[in-house]
């Protein structure tokens, strides 16, 4: 299984307990996986898209502990721990490479206990007419502690996330502008920057910056998916580390190396000019570790000096010896 699809079996899991995380749980599945429709007699039907089969589950596991009820369906595998459908399930539509039938969605007419489960969850008006299907959720279920069941259950019906070994990358796919700004709402809340662009007819909200993923993550309390993500950042933080040591530690020998071929360079034509011998006993003795050492960093010729000299002392000696030789070719140029 893919990352993503161990993040959403990790969510799958996670059954609330108290009341206030049960109702936002239930009316963020609902919210992407149900339909609401009346008739003229004000019977409500509910439709639900067996597309997500785990979110499916969840949801009407959810709805059995918070009402107490258990919904007659005809396809009662749906409310199981099983991973996959019992062969007897009915309907002849099959689910991407899933041999078994699978029911392409199931409807229900709410009850007078769903009613009022639907009524508390502002999905239902006490008039009976039914609130805008958005994709939002009343502004009072989330908030608080509810945001965290909120973001497991949007994550559930819509979300999607790269192995951080190869990149970070995490976006929900919302099915209308209003939800993806109520996403991008809770989500400002705790102070992850997400961004939003659209994707054929979805509203895709992500985030690219490992901080923000690893928050994220945290807020869920999907606590494998975090390991396994702190554990890439970290892998990737100390293979950067040695690589920019490494980068660095290469180009300092590259300049080293370009700067001792000019001090040898100039040494070599103080030499043959016989300027050399004139000059100071500090700076013969500069050219001799040069020439003797030509791959020697600053501070290892100074060590080398009698009596021994920093960086700073070896660079000026050798910045001196390469001035005298400039002085000196410009001299031959104007005789």
């Amino acid at each position: 299984m893919s990352f993503s699809g161990n993040l959403r079996a990790e969510t799958a899991r996670m059954i609330p307990s108290g009341r206030g995380d049960k109702d936002t749980s239930i009316a963020a599945l609902m919210a992407n996986i149900c339909r609401l429709s009346a008739d003229k007699d004000g019977v409500i039907r509910m439709h639900f898209s067996a597309g997500n089969l785990p979110a499916l589950r969840k949801c009407f596991t959810l709805i059995q502990k918070t009402v107490n009820i258990r919904p007659d369906l005809p396809t009662p595998w749906l409310i199981s721990d099983d991973r996959q459908p019992d062969r007897r399930a009915a309907g002849p539509v099959t689910s991407g490479n899933d041999e078994k039938a699978v029911p392409s969605d199931i409807d229900l007419d709410a009850s007078s206990q769903m009613r009022d489960l639907l009524e508390r969850l502002h999905i239902l008006n006490r008039d009976g007419t039914l609130r805008p299907q958005d994709g939002t959720l009343e502004e009072g279920l989330v908030g608080g502690r509810r945001d965290r069941a909120y973001l497991r259950e949007m994550f559930l019906c819509t979300g999607f996330m790269n192995d951080p070994a190869k990149r970070y990358h995490l976006e929900y796919r919302c099915f209308s502008e209003p939800q993806s700004e109520q996403l991008r709402g809770v989500l400002a809340r705790h102070g992850i920057h997400a961004g939003m662009t659209t994707r054929k007819r979805y509203f895709v909200v992500y985030l690219k910056d490992s901080e923000d993923i690893v928050t994220l993550l945290h807020l869920m309390e999907a606590s494998v998916s975090l390991m396994a993500t702190e554990n890439a950042r970290i892998l990737k933080e100390v293979r950067n580390s040695v690589n920019r040591r490494v980068n660095c530690e290469t180009a300092n020998i590259g300049k080293t190396v370009e700067s001792a071929g000019r001090q040898l360079e100039d040494i070599r034509f103080l030499e043959e000019c016989g300027v050399l011998e004139t000059l100071p006993a500090s700076l013969r003795e500069a050219a001799a570790l040069r020439t003797g050492h030509p791959g020697a960093s600053l501070s290892e010729l100074g060590t080398l000096a009698i009596p021994p000299v920093g960086r700073s002392g070896m660079n000026h000696r050798l910045r001196k010896l390469s001035a005298t030789a400039q002085k000196v070719r410009e001299e031959k140029k104007q005789t």
